[in-house]
């Protein structure tokens, strides 16, 4: 496959899950900055991309495997896989079977959830899905929440699950970055939100925009990007780990219908350079406890409990993809007083971040040939020495495809597919007079068409030309985004769910299609 001309935009995001540390000496044992003596185990290996991991009460682990399995592990070895896991959904990297939980009555019931994609390449649906454990098997299983509006490219992934102490459930629903922003702020869809559903799926009567008008029911908080890990400290309070784009990575306190302002307060940026925002606060937004820029790309929060680290009690634990470490934050007064990066020697991007029955830590690494890292006290006995974690070795003067691709990341997947597509102008011209060009011009000197000219529309705000009755939809300025070449190929493959109510009359566009009308949109836009 040729893997080229690829719009630099839609790459980033994966970029910046790569790049960290170089490979060092593995390290049997190391104390952090409180003395605290600890050392980086292999626990499991031979996994295909782990993303999400929970204990049985017989001590046992499952893992999700991002592709669609999930595997049981036990005293650090696979014995056995799940059956009976519904299909996923993998066109890209950020879609297929990703969290896991137990319900807080597993030893009675035998439930597990499950979440993941279905759906198609540019319409996206999160799914919620239940089912009874069963020896290695799922029974009974079935889908008790699905996100709304089916979303384009890029999401809507549910990235993580909690259960609260009443037992309902928190779903965090990503937005998909650039692609979903201007979803984010609307309360009529699920994109960037907090849900809290009860355990058979059904909306809990408190939930705090319940009774609103035109506001979707399950909504519990809103103005998030795409969290990566939450977790709830000894006061029951919750905290969530969101993942900003090029910086503005925030550690959030969240409460019942808070606001946490993507994208309209952020310190990110665009992965252009751009600002994405203007303002990093504002009065009708809560302001984040933490926040990393440059971005560390966080993913995995673990709020630890054990015992096997007394120095460590009450710290947060932050898996960091984009710096392939772990954060340890320790929080006094809603205030960071101390943060340390640990593993960082190790080269490896990490997914998820748990406490095991053991008090130890359980780290997943996210790639092809992915591996739980245990973080044990003290240093190992001379019998361990060959179960200490080494350095992910990679090659010398690699480009940026060249890491991701070493780290088996670019994978044959419908959505990669279309990224890897050559750009092709006598394609992507055809497809813009076929499908656009009866409602849109693209020169400079243009007046004609229902729709508003496309010359130079990338790098515009959507909705830069309210008298078109086309373009209404997209002039709120709360839910507005600025064109590239990610946004423009997510709505041309999607606009109803992008900005409904819009007036596009054309059929939308396979996402292949759509990338190269964008990728035209943004040449003619630099050079026209």
């Amino acid at each position: 496959m040729v893997k080229k001309n690829i719009p630099l935009v839609l790459l980033f995001p994966l970029v910046l899950f790569f790049l960290g540390c170089s490979p060092e000496a593995p390290k049997p044992g190391t104390r952090d900055s409180f003395g605290e003596g600890f050392w980086a185990e292999d626990y499991a290996e031979e996994l295909e991309f782990p993303w999400a991991m929970v204990w049985l009460p017989d001590g046992s682990l499952l893992i999700t495997e991002r592709l669609g399995k999930i595997k049981s592990i036990k005293r650090g070895a696979t014995v056995g896989q799940i059956k009976g896991v519904p299909e996923v959904l993998t066109a890209s990297p950020f879609d297929g079977l990703l969290d896991i939980q137990v319900d807080p009555d597993f030893a009675s019931n035998s439930y597990i959830y499950l979440t993941y994609t279905t759906g198609s390449a540019s319409a996206r649906i999160g799914v919620v899905y239940k089912a009874k454990l069963e020896g290695n098997q799922l029974i009974d299983g079935k889908e008790i929440f699905r996100t709304f509006p089916p979303a384009p490219t890029g999401g809507p992934n549910i990235t993580r699950m909690q259960f609260l102490p009443d037992k309902s459930l928190l779903v965090a629903v990503g937005s998909s970055g650039n692609p979903g922003s201007g979803m984010v702020q609307r309360l009529d869809g699920d994109i960037g939100k907090i849900l809290r559903i009860n355990r058979d799926g059904s909306i809990p009567s408190d939930n705090p925009f319940r009774n609103s008008k035109n506001v979707r029911p399950e909504l519990w908080a809103i103005g998030l990007r795409s969290v990566g890990g939450m977790a709830i400290d000894y006061e029951n309070r919750v905290w969530a780990m969101d993942m900003g784009p090029q910086g503005g990575d925030e550690l959030n306190l969240l409460s019942p219908g808070g606001n946490y302002g993507w994208p309209a307060v952020t310190w990110g940026f665009y992965y252009s350079g751009d600002p994405i925002s203007t303002k990093q606060s504002a009065p009708e937004f809560d302001d984040p406890i933490n926040v990393w820029s440059p971005s560390i790309s966080p993913f995995g929060l673990n709020y630890y409990k054990g015992k096997a680290f007394p120095n460590w009690q009450g710290d947060f634990f932050v898996g960091a993809m984009g710096d392939q470490s772990i954060f340890r934050l320790k929080i006094r007064d809603n205030e960071v007083v101390e943060q340390e990066r640990l593993i960082s020697h190790l080269n490896e991007r990490i997914r998820s971040i748990e406490t095991g029955p053991d008090g130890f830590l359980y780290a997943l690494t996210d790639a092809s040939k992915g591996r739980i890292i245990r973080i044990r006290p003290g240093q190992p006995e001379p019998s361990e020495k060959n179960k200490v974690s080494r350095p992910v070795a990679m090659s010398a003067g690699l480009d940026i495809m060249g890491i991701l691709e070493e780290h088996g990341v670019m994978q044959d997947e419908e959505t990669m597919q279309a990224l890897y597509t050559p750009y092709d102008p006598p394609r992507a011209e055809r497809i813009f007079q076929q499908s656009c060009s009866s409602c849109h011009d693209r020169s400079e000197s243009g007046r004609n068409g229902v729709g508003p000219n496309l010359f130079q529309v990338i790098g515009r705000n959507s909705g830069s030309y309210p008298d078109f009755v086309y373009s209404k939809a997209m002039s709120d300025k709360a839910t507005s985004i600025i064109w590239d070449a990610s946004t423009m190929a997510a709505f041309l493959s999607n606009p109803e769910a992008y900005y409904p109510g819009n007036k596009m009359a054309a059929a939308a566009l396979d996402y292949a299609d759509a990338l190269q009308v964008a990728t035209y949109l943004e040449k003619s836009t630099a050079d026209p």
